[in-house]
């Protein structure tokens, strides 16, 4: 029987289909969130509920027999935004726990070149995000910025931004994934939220938007100016929250 696990969408819930195929035998053809599964003709799904104890054993057993680079590259192909990535991660845990660490070396295996894409994809976004993001100072003296991407990136980039700006408080807001990463000079963490409300942009913020501006103009060299390169380099769906590109004028946070 052709089987397809569905689940909430979460890791943990990932990590207990794992457990239930090796568990029952069931193998399914595929694994998708609840929220958004087509089931195939000729197809029966299942609903597993996320259980704990079993994924930590799951996890356990990643790290105990695969190792944390194995972990940490589930993981972050688990943020992808790929529809199909529930799939590929789960075919791809269960040929590494067959196959033992020489899953490292079988480069040409299909699920691993599938998971090397998708783990390529998100880590590339994020390390653009790196350089992209912009924060603009609140009048409480938060420091707020706004990103769209197309991966689940804010559990990447907040490590990076609690390290660098360590002495500053920091709002993240992620506009799609509907996440916002906090750090409040002490911790970071993530919290679910629609939307955000905004204080007033400190006094002096439109200032140093327009200083900004002005140097990131005056360093340009016109008879160099290469659109197709820059596009390339800095694609458009970041434009909108790099300050860099804001109408003039602009005087809200975004």
């Amino acid at each position: 029987m052709a089987y397809v696990y569905l689940y909430d969408a979460s890791w943990e819930g990932l990590l207990t289909c794992v457990f239930r195929a090796f568990e029952t035998g069931e193998w399914p053809q595929a694994v998708l969130e609840e929220e958004n599964a087509q089931i195939a003709f000729g197809q029966t799904p299942l609903h597993v509920a996320a259980d704990m104890e079993k994924a930590r054993r799951v996890e356990r057993g990643i790290l105990r027999n695969l190792g944390s680079a194995l972990h940490q590259k589930a993981w972050t192909v688990f943020l992808s935004g790929d529809p199909n990535k529930s799939t590929i991660l789960y075919r791809y845990l269960c040929t590494a726990f067959r196959t033992g660490r020489g899953i490292y070396n079988a480069l040409a295996h299909d699920d691993v070149l599938a998971m090397d894409q998708l783990e390529l994809q998100t880590t590339h976004e994020a390390q653009k995000l790196y350089g992209f993001v912009r924060f603009s100072r609140m009048e409480n003296g938060v420091f707020y910025g706004k990103i769209t991407p197309k991966n689940n990136v804010l559990p990447l980039l907040m490590p990076f931004f609690a390290d660098r700006f360590s002495d500053q408080s920091l709002l993240l807001y992620d506009a799609v994934h509907h996440l916002a990463g906090v750090y409040d000079l002490r911790e970071w963490y993530l919290i679910e939220t629609a939307g955000i409300h905004l204080p007033d942009l400190a006094g002096d913020e439109l200032t140093y938007r327009r200083m900004w501006k002005l140097f990131y103009k005056t360093i340009s060299i016109a008879e160099r100016e290469n659109p197709k390169l820059r596009r390339s380099n800095m694609p458009k769906r970041y434009w909108p929250n790099m300050t860099e590109f804001d109408p003039p004028g602009r005087d809200s946070a975004g």
